[in-house]
């Protein structure tokens, strides 16, 4: 049994080194992210289309108010008549919406094909990308400790916590700061912050952490956040169904497998013991042993 488990933690050492070595990242989606990363709420505010609609399409920002095509090269105005004078506004609004395909070069793909609405969601990984993405981010908590009421820190959440502990090699990290992870947040250690692949949304996270090895708060005194609602209003993450709760149901999926197979060769181990206990029986029975 023992030797069956260091034969597979091996195997999965070899599969992910040789994983590490190939280039896993999709241009198309590297492409969109960049251009996403262009539009911010100084330059992108009372728009009635979300960044990620304009990006899906071509378009990055090229200044306030003015959108370039990165593959014709086209600009775009944006500007809006104030909300105010409703009638002039509605109609800006339906014509830029219309504009985001119309206003390409004739030839320019993204005029007729735009991105795959997956470029919505939240990137798609394998279960061993999940695995190792998820360690190397907790990684960047270690001696950390994060401090306050998650409003969704649900036990569905806890009990994967749990067992994602028990399971793979991680430093010893807190509830909270798993959550942050799971959630979609990049710790950047050195600035104190936390940051979103996707929205781009950066927070400080200073007044909701102590380090390791002083008095902690009492619950009474502990901030309260949000991590889901701090994404900007339009981030995948935020989606239903498509967003972090799509990443939780793999995790549980996951560990489902898992213990599948644990429990298949536990099973193979006592049938394959059973003849020489039978043996051993008959033995004792005929007093031979």
């Amino acid at each position: 049994m023992q030797t069956l488990d260091r034969k597979r933690k091996l195997d999965q050492n070899i599969i992910r080194k040789l994983y590490h070595g190939v280039p896993c990242k999709d241009p198309t989606r590297e492409s969109f992210l960049k251009r996403l990363k262009t539009y911010n709420v100084f330059n992108w505010s009372g728009k009635p289309v979300d960044p990620p609609q304009c990006a899906r399409q071509g378009w990055e920002i090229a200044e306030k108010d003015v959108l370039k095509c990165v593959m014709c090269h086209q600009f775009l105005s944006v500007t809006l008549p104030s909300p105010s004078k409703h009638l002039p506004y509605k109609e800006a609004c339906s014509k830029l919406r219309s504009r985001l395909a119309s206003a390409h070069s004739k030839f320019c793909l993204y005029s007729t094909d735009p991105l795959p609405d997956s470029v919505l969601e939240i990137d798609h990984l394998s279960n061993m990308e999940l695995q190792d993405t998820i360690q190397q981010q907790l990684l960047a908590f270690k001696n950390i400790e994060v401090l306050y009421h998650i409003t969704s820190s649900k036990e569905e959440v806890i009990e994967i916590f749990d067992w994602f502990m028990e399971t793979f090699t991680v430093p010893d990290i807190n509830l909270s700061s798993f959550i942050l992870v799971l959630t979609g947040w990049n710790f950047l250690k050195d600035d104190m912050l936390l940051q979103c692949d996707y929205c781009n949304r950066k927070w400080s996270i200073e007044p909701y952490l102590i380090q390791k090895n002083t008095v902690e708060k009492s619950d009474s005194t502990r901030p309260t956040v949000d991590p889901v609602g701090q994404h900007q209003r339009w981030c995948a993450w935020r989606a239903e169904e498509r967003g972090w709760k799509s990443r939780l149901l793999q995790l549980q999926q996951l560990k489902e497998s898992r213990s599948r197979e644990k429990r298949s060769r536990l099973n193979s181990s006592v049938c394959g013991s059973l003849p020489d206990n039978m043996k051993a029986v008959r033995k004792l029975l005929n007093g031979t042993l």
